[in-house]
């Protein structure tokens, strides 16, 4: 069984799915049109077993969850809401 490499920059292509994604990660409605035409940049840095992935939104704010595989982890979506 081998590993799978995660970590990079992946930049948001496309929108296919958006409502249903954003909807089922508890993006409030008034941000799911704003977050339509937004290019985010997600990060992934992987140590291990470890994780941090970052979210980069235009107007410099990021959002940053770590976690590591196999323990339980406090996370937050893009819209704020946290979730473990």
């Amino acid at each position: 069984q081998g590993n799978m490499a995660f970590a990079g920059k992946y930049e948001f292509e496309g929108d296919e799915n958006y409502d249903d994604f954003v909807k089922k990660i508890g993006l409030p409605s008034d941000k799911i049109e704003m977050g339509r035409n937004c290019k985010i940049v997600t990060e992934v840095v992987q140590n291990g077993n470890d994780f941090t992935w970052t979210q980069h939104f235009p107007g410099g704010r990021t959002t940053t969850n770590t976690f590591t595989i196999g323990k339980e982890a406090d996370m937050e979506t893009m819209g704020g809401k946290k979730f473990k």
